[in-house]
């Protein structure tokens, strides 16, 4: 299980000042489990509820514009509520989230203009191929939860350091200009020296609050937008664990609840180019240098950390007049709810206690304060300990009850219903009206008509919403029916089941075709065209204009395997309706495009392609879905299992797959996946249960005859032992083998020790002056061309160092021993891969880090080492 230590503390009770600077929650082990849920204790006048019980370590909360409300977990589940109550069914489970320490789902927020658009935006730890990263992701509401692949990526963050478990932040909120505003933690465990931390660095999106559009692309008048080396989306900094962030109505002032360490937890006012201080300042300081907070209160009483925070500025206010403008904010360890004005941030108000462990707050345009409850302290999330509370104002003169979402008008075709809804405060009857008459039945908070004829074009529906204290009426909406039939959207190319690779032209074709209008003009179709990524999808064209096009495959993602390219065409008729065809097109050469040498193996079951191996007929299995992430294609066995191809060394690239157990059983099954090639195994994944992670595989297949897939029982019996290839394909076959050739090199004196090899193997000599040797490669690069260096052009300073020519585009991989800096000209544009190469020199061994970029055919320039350790090492792939 995760631990939900969301602004963590180490458990102590000695007061050494050392081991107090050294946590980041004061003393929450101490804190006790509740029981069971008791109301918050209020002022007189409000009464506080208890909506409901069964959240698992929840961690934000998100008031849609017509109120209602989004419950964000740290697992990556978001729950739904409507009319106070939570939905059974999730809005959505974001794919692929690391929920471990105070990793996970940890904000939301609507776009500004979602009553049109209905975005949703999540801020989310996901693992990815190297690591674990921060990322913002965008998803599309309709009908109380996310539309089905409607997720794009919106910002991925740099991965988080290796072993890195605390300060995430999480925040997002949009400002009064219109922009997304992210706060992001410094993720760093401990303290480091000012100079060096990431919230002090300019490099780095660590420890800052950013500032983007809200498609991921970054204004060009943010404060350090052409500052060198930095990161252009910053746009203030020095923050330690910003986790809650928010921004009034009204006067788009911005406050950023900025959790302390040891002493002093802040409030700080946002402010373009501000410094906070971090880690030199916490609390109040008089260096010149520093923003102050506009309030900072000290670890006494028992308050550890600032957690939610939210305005008081509904659109609907049920709170008396003078908490209007008020700042709502929450420390996790007193259970406390206070509010302070900002005209006068200083001295805070005391407003509700007695919460478990308070982590969110939000206010509903109709004026609701909701809190989220962990209602348990650091440690293992308990499966259901978390809720979600309402204070309300319970003065009989605020019971009236209050619209707060009002029907909209409805246009529909002859034949279709329509539905019309209302959201609406305090209210207990409601009855529809249609042309000013009841309409029997219709004593819900939506009413959808019969099917609509000719006559009911221009009637007019509104609802009476009541309770106890009185009645009020909703705007009438009108019912506009046409005979306009819809279109239709078709996709002539790029054909069912085309592929495509990186490099290539894509052409692209299709038609509007209307029963009314008949064939639609060019200017009615448009098409966008995306990168599709496990759950989520990259924006990458679109929209564009015409009934065709072509573009370029860029190498996006080439060495993920689930990744593909999704064609999305949309025509539009005259009167406003449309309709939507997509195609999608996978990367050459998926492993179901060969047929296999002999007759595939498998111990239950056929070998399924592009299924699960579900059970002992044919076709019966599932999708492919591994760790909750669909495949649309790859190969389902079940062990034991082997299935052989014939490459005929036709191939220049890698075989890529991710392995795993198949989420059909559970966490059933254990297995072990092994490639070989030529009679020899390239690669052997250990023990993979079902319980288990999935797995990548990338083993370059250069040149090679045959290769056998082979899944092993794991030695416990082959019951539940459904494995799969998932996404698996080879790349680079049937195209001109790779060649880098013209090697030039400005070391004069050491040139004549540098050289192209191929077939890149341990054992071989590293450089052409000294006995190092390859003690280990990644399995991807093995296989590969490369360049022997010399180890005595370590010290050359002139840059270039070395060029050479590619005939084909490639991936160049750059080594570079770990105990030193990354030189400045293996910029952002390269990737570091989290894989190493091992060298040995007698009984010395050194390891390298390495370092991946992409380059079109042409020239290839490498730059100066200017050191005094190793040589670095270039592979090409």
């Amino acid at each position: 299980m995760p631990t939900i230590s969301f602004f963590r503390r180490a458990c102590s009770t000695m007061a050494s000042v050392a081991r107090l600077r050294r946590r980041l929650w004061a003393a929450l082990c101490l804190l006790p489990v509740a029981p069971a849920l008791l109301a918050a204790s209020v002022p007189t006048g409000f009464s506080d509820r208890q909506l409901f019980l069964g959240l698992t370590s929840p961690t934000a909360l998100a008031a849609l514009p017509d109120s209602r409300l989004l419950v964000v977990q740290q697992n990556g589940l978001i729950r739904m509520v409507k009319n106070d109550a939570v939905l059974a069914t999730s809005f959505y489970q974001v794919a692929d989230v690391d929920s471990a320490s105070e990793h996970g789902c940890l904000g939301a927020v609507a776009d500004p203009g979602f009553a049109n658009n209905h975005f949703v935006y999540l801020y989310c730890t996901v693992r990815n191929a190297t690591g674990v990263n921060n990322r913002v992701l965008r998803v599309t509401e309709a009908n109380d939860r996310a539309v089905a692949g409607s997720e794009r990526v919106i910002l991925d963050l740099p991965n988080a350091p290796a072993g890195n478990r605390f300060h995430m932040g999480g925040g997002l909120r949009f400002g009064a200009d219109g922009k997304l505003y992210i706060s992001v933690g410094n993720h760093e465990d401990a303290v480091q020296p000012f100079a060096s931390a990431n919230s002090q660095r300019l490099d780095t999106p660590f420890g800052k609050i950013l500032r983007i559009n809200a498609d991921g692309t970054v204004p060009g008048d943010n404060p350090f937008v052409g500052t060198a080396g930095a990161y252009p989306a910053v746009w203030a900094l020095g923050l330690r664990n910003p986790f809650a962030i928010d921004v009034q109505p009204g006067t788009g002032l911005f406050y950023i609840n900025d959790v302390g360490e040891a002493t002093w937890e802040e409030i700080n006012r946002g402010q373009r180019g501000a410094n906070y201080g971090w880690p030199a300042a916490e609390g109040n300081s008089s260096d010149s240098r520093f923003t102050n907070p506009v309030y900072a209160y000290q670890h006494a009483g028992g308050a550890c950390s600032v957690t939610g925070g939210a305005f008081y500025n509904p659109a609907a206010p049920q709170f008396p007049a003078r908490f209007i403008g008020r700042y709502f904010f929450a420390d996790f360890c007193t259970g406390q709810i206070r509010s302070l004005d900002p005209a006068a941030p200083g001295t805070p108000e005391a407003f509700a206690g007695a919460i478990g462990n308070p982590i969110a707050l939000a206010v509903t345009p109709n004026g609701g304060l909701y809190y989220l409850a962990g209602n348990q302290g650091t440690g293992s999330p308990q499966p259901g300990a978390g809720s979600l509370g309402k204070i309300s104002f319970s003065a009989s003169t605020a019971q009236l009850p209050g619209i707060a979402a009002e029907p909209q008008d409805q246009l529909v075709s002859i034949g279709s219903t329509a539905t019309f809804s209302v959201s609406a405060n305090n209210a207990t009857s409601y009855q529809w009206l249609r042309n000013g008459a009841p309409i029997a039945g219709a004593t819900a908070p939506s009413y959808t008509t019969p099917p609509a004829s000719a006559a009911d074009s221009n009637s007019t529906f509104r609802v009476q919403v009541a309770n106890a204290f009185g009645s009020i009426e909703s705007r009438s909406a009108t019912l506009t029916v046409t005979s306009n039939r819809a279109p239709l959207a078709r996709i002539d190319t790029p054909a069912v089941g085309a592929s495509f690779a990186p490099g290539e032209l894509v052409r692209f074709s299709g038609a509007g075709l209307d029963p009314d209008d008949g064939n639609l003009p060019p200017a009615s179709l448009v098409w966008d065209i995306d990168f599709q990524h496990d759950a989520h999808a990259h924006d990458f064209l679109g929209p564009l204009t015409g009934a065709d096009g072509s573009f370029v495959a860029t190498p996006f993602e080439v060495n993920e395997a689930n990744s593909w390219i999704r064609l999305r065409l949309t025509v539009t008729d005259s009167t406003g309706a449309t309709a939507t065809a997509t195609r999608d097109i996978y990367m050459k050469q998926q492993i179901t495009d060969f047929a296999p040498a002999a007759t595939p193996a498998s111990g239950w079951g056929p070998v399924e392609n592009n299924r699960s191996n579900g059970e002992a007929a044919a076709g019966d299995g599932n999708a492919i879905t591994l760790g909750g992430i669909p495949y649309p294609r790859g190969l389902g066995v079940h062990a034991p299992s082997e299935v052989v191809y014939n490459l005929a060394g036709a191939c220049s690239g890698s075989f890529i797959a991710d392995v795993g157990v198949d989420d059909e059983v559970g966490d059933l099954g254990s297995v072990v996946f092994q490639v070989w090639l030529d009679g020899v195994k390239a690669y052997d994944s250990g023990i993979v249960r079902g319980a288990d992670l999935r797995r990548n595989v990338n083993v370059g297949v250069a040149g090679r005859q045959q290769m056998r897939l082979v899944v092993l029982d794991a030695g416990d019996g082959n019951q539940y032992d459904h494995a799969d290839w998932a996404g698996a394909r080879v790349t680079g076959c049937g195209v001109p083998a790779l060649q880098a050739s013209n090697l030039q090199v400005a070391d004069n004196a050491n040139a004549p020790d540098w050289s192209l090899r191929t077939d890149l193997q341990a054992g071989d000599a590293v450089y052409g002056d000294r006995a190092y040797t390859f003690l280990s490669i990644p399995g991807n690069l093995l296989g590969a061309q490369w360049i022997r260096t010399a180890n005595d052009s370590k010290s050359y300073a002139g840059n270039p160092l070395a060029s050479f020519t590619l005939n084909a585009e490639a991936d160049v991989y750059i080594a570079l021993q770990n105990d030193r800096g990354v030189p400045s000209w293996v910029d952002d544009s390269w990737t570091d891969t989290g894989a190493e190469v091992a060298t040995r020199e007698g009984s010395a061994t050194r390891t390298y880090s390495v370092f991946r970029k992409h380059f079109n055919a042409g020239g290839v320039t490498l730059g100066p080492w200017n050191s005094v350790t190793s040589m670095y090492m270039v592979i090409i792939r």
